[in-house]
């Protein structure tokens, strides 16, 4: 099933005089429902009864691991040993992203350890309870990174696997040990860019820099249908799901679909370059110095077409 799918589902649902009312999904083992008071449940089977019953809970989640109960599934009351994972919090926003996320993680490959869907609440409750709200200049960047994606995967090269799992890594798109994708953007009128010089100087990758050049414009293509695109795509990649939605955290629609920059400008300036050619110091960082940073500009630098980089990617 789909988010979508499970939405419709979860409306259906009427009053009832079970704790729990489950439907399973078309994933075996896996469940959606809602609590006897509304709240929402996303629930897996246990594949190790034997573990000790545990609860955890914060102001948004409720986890209870391996709970034994009578449930509702189906329209049938069944005994299961059962994971829960409740969402307290009846926001439709919050429950659009538990639903998003706690699928992509359904539809992930689960390891055997029988204490990954902890680890899934642990990364859920961090979300939720966040506080951080991302400035314009970060929402900018996570434009221009989803937009990359997009880009390669039109001309029919997926890396969104290859995605920082986290923010401020040192590189945005690893492709393997050596071959790092950079993406920077400017709204100025010029191409410059702000590196760091270990990003533009190293004796150890091979790096790719993608730069893009913005024009915001009031009918333009916001981040919100970047992000709806892009959650449509890679609905089951839940690192991608999580990392997105940990970016945007307490950032409502409205103001994501006030970002909006002119898609034709963005795509006719659009260009990939070899670190190496860019201005940079040719010497290494003197000894006790650190975090070196400069602006380059990229104007008169020879690029690279999107056929030479997607070779560059999948012959890594």
């Amino acid at each position: 099933m789909n988010n979508n799918d499970i939405i419709r589902t979860l409306a259906q649902i009427d009053s009832f005089n079970s704790q729990y009312l489950l439907f399973e999904t078309d994933i075996p083992c896996v469940y959606y429902g809602r609590t006897s008071d509304g709240l929402l449940v996303f629930a897996l089977e246990s594949k190790n009864e034997k573990l000790p019953r545990f609860i955890q809970q914060t102001n948004s989640l409720m986890f209870c691991f391996n709970e034994k109960g009578v449930f509702l599934i189906d329209g049938i009351e069944e005994s299961r040993i059962i994971h829960l994972l409740v969402c307290k919090d009846k926001d439709a926003t919050k429950e659009d992203a538990f639903i998003r996320l706690t699928n992509a993680f359904s539809m992930s490959t689960q390891p055997d350890d029988p204490y990954y869907v902890a680890k899934l609440f642990a990364a859920l409750s961090s979300l939720f309870d966040k506080q951080h709200i991302a400035s314009e200049m970060e929402l900018q960047g996570l434009y221009c990174e989803l937009f990359t994606m997009l880009f390669f995967q039109q001309q029919g090269c997926d890396i969104s696997r290859f995605w920082q799992s986290r923010d401020r890594m040192r590189f945005d798109f690893t492709i393997n040990n050596q071959r790092k994708l950079e993406v920077k953007s400017t709204i100025k009128p010029v191409r410059i860019h702000h590196f760091k010089h270990s990003q533009l100087l190293s004796l150890t990758y091979d790096i790719r820099i993608v730069s893009i050049m913005l024009q915001k414009s009031d009918a333009g293509l916001s981040l919100k249908e970047v992000i709806d695109t892009i959650r449509s795509l890679y609905q089951s990649n839940y690192d991608l799901m999580l990392h997105i939605d940990t970016l945007i955290s307490g950032i409502d629609n409205e103001e994501l679909e006030l970002l909006q920059y002119d898609e034709p400008y963005l795509r006719n300036n659009i260009r990939i370059y070899d670190a190496k050619d860019i201005p940079h110091f040719n010497e290494l960082t003197p000894e006790g110095i650190f975090n070196a940073e400069y602006d380059s500009c990229l104007t008169n630098v020879s690029y690279s077409g999107i056929e030479q980089t997607i070779s560059w990617v999948e012959g890594a």
